[in-house]
């Protein structure tokens, strides 16, 4: 007989998540659960209820809304992200990872350009990818009469439009906090790096201002360190390393309040392919 009453390590295994993914959920969505002392308790049943009343749409509806805000904010963004995190973290990102001339490099999500820029000096080619048309049509306004290593895809980061093993370095820059399932972005990161090829993202620590859902389309609160390189192993990286980068996010909300986050950058490498004696 399945046993009715779970704690967190079970109600991870059956929802097919790990314990560290299922506490954020438990923080950030409404999973049927009760804390008796320090400890969560689950019931299968509820879960599976909870499970199966599921709506995809609500995902599309996120995806969307997401898309949308980015689309109706590219005008102003690149004063806006000055206002959020100042001029100093494409450069603060590229004195921590090497690039060079023999890469061809990926940017995710690179909305106006503003890490595409720094990273077509530096690559032999920069891929550059984003879901929203407004974004990406700003972004070859201001590189493609300049640089002419930049190529730009519409695309999902789910999806990429990118061939597997194709890759040297590719970047994510303040993009998984607005995506609905970063882990299916992580995995599809390691597809098209080449073996051996590195993974560069940077984005915001976990903290408690949700507000930020709301006026900045943000879907997760920030990322837990731990979580995040746990998240990068699942997906198959390897040399896993999680750290402050050394600037803020700083924002406002529409009634005045303010929010001071620090960002992180997280690395990895994907496995070089062994080879068969």
């Amino acid at each position: 007989m399945e046993k009715e009453v779970l704690n967190l390590e079970e109600a991870s295994a059956l929802l097919g998540v790990s314990s560290k993914t299922l506490l954020k959920m438990l923080r950030e969505e409404e999973v049927p659960a009760r804390k008796i002392g320090r400890e969560w308790r689950f019931s299968r049943s509820a879960l599976l209820e909870w499970l199966a009343g599921g709506n995809s749409q609500e995902y599309v509806t996120a995806e969307k809304v997401v898309r949308e805000y980015f689309d109706r904010l590219a005008p102003e963004y690149d004063a806006t992200r000055v206002k959020c995190y100042g001029s100093d973290l494409r450069n603060l990102v590229l004195d921590k990872v090497r690039v060079d001339k023999k890469m061809v490099v990926a940017d995710i999500g690179c909305g106006t350009g503003y890490l595409t820029r720094g990273l077509a000096k530096k690559a032999k080619t920069v891929v550059a990818v984003d879901n929203s048309p407004e974004m990406l049509s700003i972004a070859q306004r201001g590189i493609r009469e300049k640089e002419e290593n930049v190529r730009f895809l519409l695309g999902e980061a789910g999806r990429l439009p990118l061939a597997a093993d194709s890759i040297d370095l590719l970047f994510a820059n303040m993009l998984l906090h607005h995506l609905i399932d970063p882990g299916e972005a992580l995995r599809e990161f390691a597809r098209v790096l080449k073996p051996g090829g590195g993974v560069v993202i940077t984005d915001v620590e976990e903290h408690p201002h949700q507000w930020l859902k709301k006026e900045k389309s943000d879907i997760w609160l920030g990322f837990d360190r731990e979580e995040l390189a746990e998240w990068l192993q699942e997906s198959g990286f390897t040399a896993v390393e999680v750290a402050e980068l050394g600037c803020d996010c700083c924002t406002t909300s529409g009634s005045g309040r303010e929010a001071r986050i620090k960002s992180l950058i997280a690395t990895g490498r994907k496995p070089e392919q062994k080879t068969n004696a």
